[in-house]
């Protein structure tokens, strides 16, 4: 059975080594001990199945399994090579965990384009402690902030799942080129979209090949390299063309107070460009208003953080402001259900 994706680029490598150096793991041991996971997706990729197993973040709603085609994996790794302009021989760092899409997108993108693949344990700032320059890298947007420092290393970043907070977008500008918020999900195998926030870009912009269109406010992905039907998404959207969008909030997030609905990820926008520690808003049960707009910072409440408000209408202005020692994330991406949850369980046995 001969599948396309058993073809790895001849110039792939890991770490400085041809992949074809790996093929015996045990004189590798000492330099494979904490890369065995990559070698063991690798080694699935080269199975006869036409799918990998993809974990969902989780994030919106149940993490869920989903499979994804090999080919379509391929297609997309192309499509970001084409739009990034990825040359085999170019240095990629994989800072990401393997457990979701965007780490294994990252090293199907190495088998794909023949990338020279370095790999480092996540980390919060994975540039700290590697002197090496990379052409590519993807990161959270926690590793991003952690890593404005040594951006000087690295010629092109991608920053996705979740939104990049006002305030660090701030300090990208006009300090780098090449930085771009990705969006994507686990169903769209990484990013279809992406701006420049070292530009200051506003909207998403199609990767090659990919339409958007508007379905009762939320976005539509029309990507026939993925989906023969359209992907129907629960984010709102303001549509500007066929291939680009401005991204409004996440429909599954929104608060009703008062029977008007908010979107949270929109009046944290307003918000984090006065508040330079991470912070969340949420709703919580309210006897009169169904739920109310809350503000919870993670570790300690700044000194006056209610003069952010002015910057907000009198309906979007939290009625409480909550600290927690600190946050929940999974894979860098804050957990707002676990903090919603503890929440609600420590008003509930305050009561």
């Amino acid at each position: 059975m001969n599948h396309s994706f058993h073809n790895i680029h001849p110039s792939f490598k890991l770490n400085g080594f041809l992949y074809s150096e790996f093929t015996d793991r045990s004189s590798h041991k000492e330099f494979l001990s904490d890369k065995s996971e990559v070698l063991d997706f690798i080694e699935s990729w080269l199975n006869n199945s036409p799918f990998i197993s993809l974990q969902t973040s989780g994030s919106t709603g149940v993490p869920k399994k989903i499979l994804a085609e090999k080919s379509a994996m391929v297609s997309s790794a192309k499509k970001t090579g084409e739009r990034f302009n990825l040359k085999s021989g170019n240095n990629a760092l994989l800072c990401l965990p393997l457990s979701f899409v965007a780490g294994k997108m990252m090293v199907v993108r190495a088998l794909v384009l023949g990338l020279d693949l370095y790999i480092t344990k996540p980390s919060r700032s994975p540039l700290k402690n590697l002197s090496k320059s990379f052409d590519f890298v993807a990161m959270t947007p926690y590793q991003l902030e952690k890593s404005i420092e040594f951006l000087n290393r690295v010629n092109c970043l991608i920053v996705g799942g979740s939104p990049v907070g006002e305030a660090i977008k701030k300090r990208l500008e006009n300090n780098t080129s090449g930085v771009y918020e990705t969006y994507g999900m686990t169903e769209t195998l990484s990013h279809v979209a992406i701006k420049n926030i070292s530009l200051g870009e506003k909207e998403f912009v199609a990767l090659p090949g990919i339409t958007f269109s508007i379905n009762n406010g939320f976005l539509e992905i029309n990507a026939p390299f993925l989906s023969k039907s359209p992907i129907i998404t629960n984010d709102l959207i303001n549509l500007v063309s066929s291939t680009a969008f401005e991204w409004l909030g996440r429909a599954g997030l929104t608060i009703n107070s008062g029977g008007i609905k908010h979107s949270p990820e929109k009046i944290e926008k307003t918000l984090s460009k006065h508040y330079a520690i991470p912070f969340i808003i949420c709703g919580l049960p309210d006897e009169q208003l169904g739920e109310k707009i809350v503000l919870v910072f993670e570790n300690k409440i700044p000194s006056m953080p209610e003069l952010a408000f002015k910057k907000l209408n009198s309906y979007e202005k939290p009625k409480e402001i909550f600290a927690l020692n600190s946050f929940n994330r999974k894979h860098g991406k804050i957990n707002r259900k676990n903090i919603q949850n503890r929440l609600i369980k420590d008003l509930h046995e305050g009561n």
